[in-house]
């Protein structure tokens, strides 16, 4: 790399940062101060997109001026980082750090709240400071930040001692996300006994909104065009967080004449139906009670007893599984559909590192490519990596993350219109808020081609993967 292209993403930082400080001065708020409303200003379009220019510069240029070796070692030894992060969570740090105020607290007194060894508390949260994960204000002292505060679940550490079952209650989820990771391969094990790992992940998967800018499921489909009192299904909706927002926006209020009055089912475990009527009944008990919403046990894998949905939703539920079981919930899905259903997939989409010009009009495995209204061909400009480099980091790392524990995936748009084609469904539409990569994907009705017509069939499910994974499986089954 030459030292222009070093000297163009030196001027892009500047750029950007020009315009984001002209943002916060037509504010007239202080940046960076985790309890101010200048905080709501970091979703600001401009601000978005002039954040993702500077890491995305800042990420290259460290790649580039840093001895190659170094960088690998940074790599290879990144893994330590989550374990730190965990351990952070677990011990109600944050939480301590934030009653002793500013100025800190040595190590010695945080090891006493929460009986972590002093020694080995010590060079944990030095390694977490030095990746910008709290501050050392002076030997041994450290204090939260911007980024540990987002941690904090708001309650008095003695409290969370006493009853730890209870902490991820009445937060945004954060902490839970980050306290799931280890145990979450257990978390899909029929009648899991453990309540607590269940309720955290149900509090975690509400904290995924930070992935999303905030209310963007209500610009990632055209809600008014559906007919009034139209059913939208929320599939392996959880604790039914999409779903509250929605009904909320176009339900409530529903004698109104310009009231849609759109009706809501969420559909998952029985375990998960029951967290979720809890958190309904608590929060907004008459959408329940008049039938604007309801939840219903099922298992997405089976026939969708729903058969005059709207909207079926899924959000966050294709990254979990394989092609092949993903398209199984999606057919299961078609199945059930009509001419006039529409899907809406809610996930990440998973940039390429090269410009896609789709040249090829078509997906490897099938499907349109060219005319799906918002797909973009690159995310930035040269010198740039096209996909944004380091500031798209996040989507891959949840990809790697999906892969090693579900043998599930991120997906490309083009691997997401080939596996809603394999499964009779037209992708027509991707909206993304600026600067993020969360999208929402529309799908419409569409012709079955012949493998997917034998999915039908639970013994043609069978035969088909099993023909095609059989090296892997090693297991026999007969043409239907």
């Amino acid at each position: 790399m030459t030292f222009a292209v070093l000297r163009s993403l030196h001027a892009l930082i500047g750029d950007a940062l020009d315009d984001i400080e002209r943002v916060y001065a037509e504010s007239e708020n202080v940046p960076f101060d985790a309890n101010s409303p200048s905080e709501s200003l970091t979703a600001h379009p401009v601000v978005i997109s002039a954040v993702n220019r500077i890491v995305a510069a800042a990420g290259q240029m460290s790649a580039t001026v840093q001895i190659p070796f170094l960088t690998l070692c940074d790599a290879g030894m990144g893994f330590h980082l989550p374990s730190c992060l965990r351990l952070l969570e677990a011990t109600h740090t944050v939480e301590i750090l934030r009653e002793a105020g500013p100025e800190g607290l040595h190590v010695k007194r945080i090891a006493e709240k929460n009986g972590v060894d002093k020694n080995k508390l010590a060079h944990i949260l030095r390694l977490l400071a030095t990746h910008h994960i709290l501050r050392e204000v002076s030997p041994d002292v450290f204090a939260n930040n911007r980024l540990s505060s987002a941690l904090d679940t708001g309650k008095s550490s003695e409290e969370l001692m006493r009853s730890p079952e209870t902490k991820y209650n009445d937060t945004n989820g954060i902490s839970a996300f980050v306290g799931m990771w280890y145990v979450l391969p257990t978390l899909f094990v029929p009648d899991n006994p453990n309540r607590f790992r269940l309720e955290r992940f149900g509090k975690a998967m509400t904290g995924t909104v930070s992935w999303e800018v905030p209310g963007a499921v209500l610009n990632g489909f055209d809600w008014q065009s559906l007919p009034k009192g139209s059913t939208i299904v929320d599939v392996g909706g959880g604790i039914g967080s999409t779903s509250m927002l929605l009904a909320h926006a176009y339900s409530d209020g529903s004698q109104d004449d310009d009231a849609l009055g759109l009706k809501f089912v969420i559909q998952d475990r029985e375990v998960v139906v029951d967290m979720g009527q809890k958190a309904w009944k608590a929060k907004c008990p008459e959408l329940l009670e008049s039938g604007i919403a309801q939840f219903q046990v099922h298992d997405f894998f089976t026939p969708q007893p729903i058969k005059n949905a709207a909207v079926f939703i899924l959000r966050v539920v294709l990254h979990d599984w394989p092609d092949a079981f993903a398209q199984r919930i999606l057919l299961r899905l078609r199945e059930a559909a009509t001419p006039d259903t529409k899907l809406l997939i809610a996930d990440f989409v998973l940039p390429l590192a090269c410009t896609d010009n789709f040249e090829t009009s078509q997906s490897e495995e099938g499907g349109e490519i060219t005319g799906i209204q918002g797909a973009e061909t690159k995310l930035a400009p040269a010198p740039l990596l096209p996909n944004l480099g380091k500031a798209s980091a996040n989507v891959y790392w949840m990809d790697m993350t999906m892969q090693c524990m579900f043998n599930g995936q991120e997906r490309t748009l083009r691997e997401i219109v080939s596996l809603a084609h394999s499964a009779g469904w037209k992708v027509t539409k991707v909206t993304k808020a600026p600067g993020s990569l969360f999208g929402h994907i529309v799908a419409r009705w569409a012709g079955l081609a012949r493998d997917a017509e034998l999915l039908h069939s639970d013994r043609g499910w069978i035969y088909l993967h099993t023909k095609r994974l059989g090296r892997d499986l090693a297991v026999e089954s007969e043409e239907p």
